[in-house]
């Protein structure tokens, strides 16, 4: 899965998503961004690729349904995840922190290396 790929799911869920940052107008809305990817290398050619992320759900309110749409969004793509969940008291936000990892296989894109 590409991270275009990545992207496209995350906006099933009907929020808005930002890549890094959104000036957001309401509440939720999501952010996501890369924390490191690692390469797999068979017979000195990449093979896999392995992303993993952080996204990030802002709410102002507590059982927020959009958070149970997108864990639904994630389940039917297969895509597990770990959730952490904390509150800001100075900004009244609700903050549900996902780590994530998705694969790639590149069998093939790298032959001519």
């Amino acid at each position: 899965m590409t991270l275009l790929e990545f992207s496209k799911i995350l906006q099933e869920s009907n929020i808005p998503v930002g890549h890094y940052a959104i000036s957001p107008t309401s509440f939720p809305y999501i952010v996501y961004q890369e924390l490191s990817t690692t390469y797999d290398y068979t017979s000195g050619r990449p093979r896999a690729e392995k992303i993993n992320l952080e996204v990030v759900h802002f709410t102002k309110k507590e059982f927020c349904p959009s958070l149970e749409k997108l864990k639904s969004v994630l389940h039917k793509h297969k895509i597990g995840f770990n959730i952490a969940t904390a509150y800001d008291h100075e900004t009244k936000n609700i903050i549900n922190q996902f780590e994530l990892t998705i694969k790639r296989n590149l069998e093939g894109e790298y032959e001519s290396i």
